[in-house]
């Protein structure tokens, strides 16, 4: 079979590809039976699809003279990166949604029965957060949750530990790696520096705390196992007088600590 290597006019680069076209057949291309042919699919850098095709510059000659290149940006990358922005992401603050961070728990799962080690689920309620929506508006609420979340991003070690908005006022933090204490740590850093935090665009003056319940998880620990003891110590913090982080009896060390603001 006849092969014919066509030379492309690049008009958008505006110099000729290093790389020619190799066509089969001069009689494929000048009959129209094949009127175009993708060359290559390249990402650009703002995330859209550059598709570039090579055309005959003639369907009626019996040997083309060659074939004339161009491409166009396709959205599909940008439009499938904004579809799954949407289903893994809390629209108000950016973090992960709870599917996404069950996912997420349960990877960790699978890397702990292979290797090992430790990990440690952490449930954060903002105290008081009623109140604020009360005398503030549901404006200010929002900007409060996308403080909390910003302030707990900045807290971990990422990608190694994520964060989600569980519902509500209520975020769900998992860390990895990490022993009760170096959880116990983590959990009180974050509690003392939204505790910290300026909140004067929202309100002057107002401050805002959080309450921790903090389980220590192995592989053997279901997330739901895990859920539930957070969120009894979660509970327990609350009962305690708020901003203080409580450990459940997880998974890995039956035991209770806690540590009190202050």
């Amino acid at each position: 079979m006849n092969r014919l290597i066509l030379p492309i006019a690049d008009y958008v680069r505006r110099k000729p590809r290093r790389i020619p076209v190799i066509v089969s057949s001069a009689a494929i291309v000048s009959s129209a039976l094949l009127t175009s042919l993708l060359v290559a699919m390249d990402l650009h850098q703002n995330g859209a699809i550059l598709i570039s095709v090579v055309t005959a510059l003639s369907a009626c000659l019996a040997v083309p003279a060659g074939i004339v290149h161009y491409m166009r940006e396709d959205h599909i990358a940008r439009q499938q990166a904004e579809l799954l922005a949407l289903a893994s992401t809390d629209a108000l603050t950016g973090i992960m949604n709870r599917r996404t961070f069950e996912l997420s728990v349960e990877r960790e799962r699978a890397r702990m029965r292979r290797t090992g080690g430790q990990a440690a689920l952490i449930l954060l309620d903002i105290d008081w957060f009623k109140s604020i929506n009360d005398s503030f508006g549901h404006a200010a609420g929002d900007t409060v949750l996308k403080t909390v979340a910003e302030l707990a991003a900045a807290a971990l070690r990422q990608p190694l530990d994520v964060i989600a908005r569980w519902g509500g006022e209520e975020f769900a933090i998992l860390l990895t790696g990490v022993t009760q204490e170096q959880a116990l740590e983590v959990s009180e850093r974050l509690r003392r520096s939204i505790e910290k935090a300026a909140f004067d665009t929202v309100a002057p003056g107002l401050s805002v705390s959080a309450s921790f319940g903090l389980c220590p998880m192995t592989a053997g620990c279901s997330l739901r196992t895990a859920l539930n003891e957070a969120d009894a110590a979660l509970y327990r913090a609350k009962k305690n007088g708020r901003n203080q982080t409580v450990c459940a009896a997880g998974a890995a060390k039956p035991i209770c600590v806690i540590a009190k603001a202050g």
